[in-house]
């Protein structure tokens, strides 16, 4: 889709009688128009979502990338790792470099990794990926210098990160943006903290180069020329609108002014897939239930018995296949399909089993046991969740009616706007919420991270011994057989003795284009499109 950029153009249109749609096509401009949710952080060490993680993948150019089915060396051509993998020495490509023609070098990498850690810079969500290197943690609680981080320029091709404990899959977390080269001139000479969204200041290695940037509106990028591998990338122009609306992004679909989009309103699920727009990819995330599990003022949910009991009592092949019309993969577990396994050709998920089933004879046993038989005497329990969502909807009115049923217990719904039900969920202030979680790289243990004591995700204020000793022992675990049995251990202390979360289902990622318009677009291992081999064809 084409788009007057300039009202010179559209003068210029108007006298020729030229279209500008032509003249982008005679010039044999490959454009794609998308569009996502407003204001996508573009700072590598501040953003926390997926719309700012999707284009950080297409500005930068990180030591791996992540492809269709998994990923790959990027801005290294080889690595060397030690017995323990406690040290892994990249050696760069030396064809690589910014998109103002400067070399992407070792210090770049290392400027980038000591700006993560930096205590005046790392967010929660950030020291998560910063405890992996060495003296990470140390440094962002402000006990050691940003100087003594284990991370390295043995010359300008050749880059040492050393470890804190020993991490097999390392170059799996090393694919997320949060460690992509920075230039330091860039960053600190702009003093203001909007170097990311100036078009001046934001120099960047990947194959796209942004040229404008509305935060609230739209950012457009180009193909970046200097790219060491620019031949290979089909893309010439990306136009992002940024709309929240998904009602109005769905209609900017079907009208023609934009090529592709990841969100829609899902009580329109049903007549997309009718529609030829709706193509779908599995994707490595688990949508669950946040159970408050404190014990306080007598909150019956701070019972395993009664969670296990309402977790038992849902039947999710039904909720899934039937009232979500088969978008969805009912959970077995917590942790989904695809995530390595013992062995590399193995799946954690195959070899752990199913964690549980639908059982509603034993759910009211359950309950009866935790002293409330067939409900007498349970106290109303409220499920709060966001508007904005027909999924949830649907969710949470088909909860309310399998518990009051089967259970016989008193559930009452209260939908909130965004903004409200962010608030009530991180003050820790509900009964039971939905939360969704992606994984950033490919390893069963990010998705188990977020249940660890005092993690900033786990709103329920979930804290397990038995399941922290676990999945920090997993941690310093180098055979990967035993890590695997370490995160299982893990996971079966979450769900089965505890059951501190109530998994419903794994979602799928889902584009939604036309093949007339499109070709070439491919889901990644991640959930994410790659946006470079698509070819618009009208």
């Amino acid at each position: 889709m084409r788009k007057l950029v300039a009202l010179a153009l559209a003068v210029m249109m108007m006298l020729t009688c030229v279209p500008f749609a032509m003249a982008d096509e005679a010039a044999g401009e490959n454009v794609v128009t998308i569009a996502m949710g407003t204001s996508p952080n573009l700072d590598t060490h501040w953003n926390a979502g997926s719309t700012g993680a999707w284009l950080l993948e297409n500005m930068y150019e990180g030591l791996y990338r992540v492809t269709a089915n998994g990923f790959e060396l990027a801005g290294a051509t080889s690595v060397d790792v030690n017995d323990d993998a406690t040290v892994w020495t990249f050696h760069l490509r030396e064809d690589a470099v910014w998109n103002d023609g400067k070399p992407v070098t070792a210090a770049d990498y290392v400027y980038s990794m000591q700006r993560l850690v930096d205590p005046s810079i790392a967010t929660t969500y950030m020291r998560d990926y910063g405890k992996f290197l060495k003296n990470g943690s140390a440094i962002s609680d402000g006990t050691m210098e940003v100087s003594e981080l284990g991370v390295k320029a043995i010359d300008d091709y050749t880059l040492e990160i050393t470890l804190e404990n020993p991490c097999t899959y390392f170059d799996s977390i090393l694919t997320y943006s949060t460690f992509y080269p920075l230039r330091e001139d860039c960053v600190e000479e702009d003093g203001t903290g909007n170097w990311a969204w100036d078009v001046t200041k934001s120099i960047t290695n990947g194959y796209l180069n942004m040229v404008s940037c509305d935060e609230d509106q739209e950012i457009v990028f180009e193909k970046n020329e200097t790219y060491h591998d620019a031949d290979s990338v089909a893309l010439d122009k990306l136009v992002v609108k940024l709309i929240d609306d998904t009602n109005t992004t769905l209609s900017l679909l079907e009208t023609g002014e934009v090529d592709l989009i990841t969100t829609y309103p899902s009580e329109e699920t049903e007549r997309l897939q009718d529609s030829g727009y709706y193509h779908a990819s599995p994707q490595l995330s688990t949508n669950f239930l946040l159970i408050n599990t404190q014990d306080t003022d007598g909150n019956p949910l701070a019972d395993a018995n009664v969670r296990k009991a309402l977790s038992l009592s849902i039947d999710r092949d039904f909720l899934c296949n039937v009232l979500l019309l088969a978008t969805k993969t009912p959970a077995v577990a917590y942790v989904g399909n695809g995530f390595p396994g013992s062995t590399a050709e193995t799946d954690f998920r195959t070899e752990g089993g199913d964690l549980f089933a639908t059982d509603v004879e034993q759910a009211q046993q359950l309950l009866a046991d935790a002293g409330y038989p067939g409900g007498e005497g349970f106290p109303v329990i409220t499920c709060s969740y966001s508007n904005s969502s027909a999924d949830y909807t649907t969710i949470f009115e088909y909860l309310q009616a399998t518990w009051e049923e089967n259970l016989g217990i008193t559930v009452q719904l209260e939908p909130l706007e965004n903004a409200a039900m962010t608030e009530l969920r991180d003050a820790g202030k509900f009964d039971i919420t939905p939360q969704a979680w992606g994984a950033d790289y490919m390893d069963a243990s990010n998705m188990l991270s977020i249940f660890v004591t005092g993690n900033f995700i786990n709103a329920g204020r979930y804290s397990s011994e038995a399941f922290d000793n676990a999945y920090n022992q997993s941690l310093q675990t180098v055979d990967q057989a035993a890590r695997m049995e370490l995160l299982h251990e893990a996971e079966n202390t979450l769900i089965v003795e505890d059951c501190a979360t109530i998994p419903l289902y794994h979602a799928n990622a889902v584009a939604l284009y036309s093949d007339e318009i499109l070709s070439n677009v491919v889901i990644a291992a991640n959930g994410k499109v790659i946006l470079k081999d698509i070819v618009a064809l009208q």
